[in-house]
This record gives structure tokens, sequence and C-alpha cells, in this order.
């Protein structure tokens, strides 16, 4: 039966059925030659038979059977069950020999432009145009179907990348210059023996103009990397970045690698070591900085930066972050997460597995966001 189920024949319209083009391309060529409504069924079409006159559809079912036509033109009857229990006659120029009871087809049909059909009404007078296996027309179907969902889903794919990467150029460009953010009401600075940390409520007013001119971009990446933050927390966590970082002559890119390595901007963030929030600050430093709230992004990210200028500062010798080498910077980076005994210990970064990925990391994310390859 592989011959009788994947035969066609073409009895109407201009394309020609020829023996060097396969059964399933006649049908297809055929379907797309008709003014074929897409989605129309024949329940639509019993409803308003008039308004369909000359148009294409089909209709699928099994051959119950094949007969000739009394009519003086000499056509052929085809006899459909449909998946509806339907049985219905269509009319056809020719039977194809293929074509036999018990054969599930796909039959392109045409409410015919005559007369008669303007004013039926029910089942109007329908003509085959094209037959063929249900089988394999579906089967291609269903191949062109997955197709274009792979084709999608890559185009979405390649739509994400290229929106991280539009994102990631917006922080790099949007970087203000170092020293241009001045304090105006919060006073952090890493003078020597001071042991407490002094912050604010987030109030955008109190940024530089640069700052706000860049706060878009940092929010928007922000927002982005952690979508679950709620407007309210992406705007807290841009704030303080960009304020502590300026104030305390840090990279704000540093410090959004730094968040990214420690808790992917999860506020809540708590370890099994027990640092808690954004930049996972120990108890000990929490209470050496005099925060009241760790889980708070303003006073994390401002305990976090101070804690980090602190240890670069000690590397590098300098209050000056341009100072400081890319080494100075993983050591300062390494003491954060391993301590500064362990630095000193090993005489660099430790040889612990989580310090060097940790490490390795934020440099990485750091590279990206200020275009270093």
């Amino acid at each position: 039966m592989g011959l009788l189920l994947c035969g066609v024949f073409v009895l109407l319209g201009p394309v020609r059925a020829q023996q060097s083009v396969s059964p399933t391309s006649q049908y297809l060529a055929q379907r797309r030659a008709s003014p074929i409504v897409w989605g129309l069924t024949l329940e639509k079409v019993r409803e308003n038979p008039g308004a369909y006159r000359g148009k294409a559809f089909e209709i699928e079912g099994t051959v119950s059977g094949t007969a000739t036509s009394t009519s003086s033109d000499s056509s052929a009857l085809l006899l459909l069950n449909t998946n509806n229990t339907d049985s219905l006659t269509l009319r056809m120029s020719l039977v194809p020999t293929w074509l036999q009871p018990g054969a599930v087809v796909r039959a392109l049909c045409i409410v015919t432009d005559t007369e008669e059909n303007a004013n039926v009404i029910g089942t109007p007078e329908l003509e085959v145009l094209a037959v063929a296996s249900a089988l394999d027309i579906g089967a291609l179907e269903a191949r062109w179907k997955a197709e274009q969902e792979q084709k999608a889903a890559w185009r979405k794919q390649l739509e994400q990348e290229r929106q991280r990467e539009f994102e990631r150029q917006r922080v790099q460009a949007a970087t203000p210059p170092r020293g241009a953010l001045t304090s105006r009401s919060l006073p952090v600075k890493p003078v020597a023996g001071k042991k407490q940390i002094v912050v604010g409520p987030a109030r955008y007013e109190d940024l530089s103009p640069n700052a706000r001119a860049v706060f878009p971009a940092y929010r928007d990446y922000i927002k982005r990397h952690n979508k679950r933050l709620s407007e309210a927390q992406a705007d807290q966590i841009t704030y303080a970045i960009l304020r502590y970082s300026e104030e305390l002559d840090m990279d704000p890119r540093l410090i959004v690698a730094t968040v990214i390595a420690e808790s992917d901007f999860k506020v809540q963030e708590r370890s099994h070591a027990g640092a808690m929030g954004l930049i996972q600050l120990m108890p000990d430093e929490v209470e050496r900085l005099k925060l009241t709230n760790p889980y708070d992004p303003i006073q994390n990210i401002a305990g976090g930066t101070y804690l980090l200028k602190e240890r670069l500062v000690k590397f590098s010798k300098s209050p000056n972050y341009t100072d400081a080498t890319l080494e100075q910077l993983i050591l300062t980076l390494a003491s954060y997460n391993a301590g500064e005994g362990a630095v000193k210990k090993y005489g660099g970064v430790p040889p612990y597995r989580e310090t060097q990925g940790y490490v390795k990391k934020i440099i990485r994310i750091y590279k990206e966001l200020c275009g270093i390859r």
C-alpha cells in the first residue's frame, strides 16, 4: 500500500502532473497555486456557501469508494468519510488508479462557482483539485513546523545574546570618569582607623549629574541579570553601586562583577558560612562597620565596597584606584573571599578551588564590562 498512500493526482488548475515531479510535490504545488482559505472548515462553508464560491480548502478523510457520474461531462465521484463522520460526494475530473477504498487522504477542494451554489443551503457542490495521502502531507507539515520552531528558537537566542551584549556595552560606555561623583550628604571615606560607615536612604537627587546620566544603563543591566528584583530594589542597588564606588574611588564595574560572583544580585542571599546579602558580608564585618541591616541593599553595597577598598589600599599602598595593578586587584579579591591571612600564608591567591574560581569569575566579568577581550 506504500504507493497507494503516497500518490497524488492533480485534476484541475494551472499545475499539471509530470512524471519527473513527485506526487506529493504535485499536491503541494497545486495548493500553492489555488485560492485557498487557510483554516476554512466544511462546517463554515455549510453556514454560508455563497461566501466561499471559487475558494479552495482542505478536507481530510477516508475513501469509501469511487463512482462514475451520470452527468454529461463524464466526471467521476469520490466518496469520502470525514473525521467528523460526514459522508461526502465530491466531483472529480478523473479518479487516479492508486485511490482505493480505505486510503486516508487529504483532498484539496473548491466550492464551484455556479448559480446553484449561490443559493444552496447546507453542503454546496465541491470539486476536487488534487488528492494525496494525508499521512505524507501531515508528515511534511510536521517537519516544516519543527523547522520553523527551531528557527524561531535560534532567532530568540540570537536576540537575547545581542541584547546582553548591548547592555554590556551600555554599562561599559556609561561608566563615569574617575572622581566624577562627589559626596553631598553621605560621607564615606577610607580614612585610616575608621571603623564605621555612614549610610542613608537612596536619594536620586543626591547623585551628581554624571551619576544620573549612567544610572539607567547600570539599572537595566542589573535588572536584566536578576529579573526577580523589584523596581525599588533595582534602584537601591544601582544607587549604592554608583554612589559608594565613586565616593570610595572604586570602579563600579568591579563592584558589579563582585556582586554577581557573590550573590547574582539576590538580596536575601545567605551562605553556609553565614555571609549575608548582595556582597556577602560576614557577621563580624557587619558588627565592625556598625551596620543595622546587612540585607539592606544600600548598607550591604556600601559596606562591601568599603571592605574592598580597605584591602586594595593595603595591597597597592595607594588610596587611588588607578594606581592599583591587576595583580593587586586579584589579591584584593582573593583576600575578600579567603581572608587576608590566607593570602599572606601562600604569598598570593590561595590554592583553594573556590577562591581561584571566584577570582577568575570576577576578573572575567570585570574585563567584559570594561571592553577588554
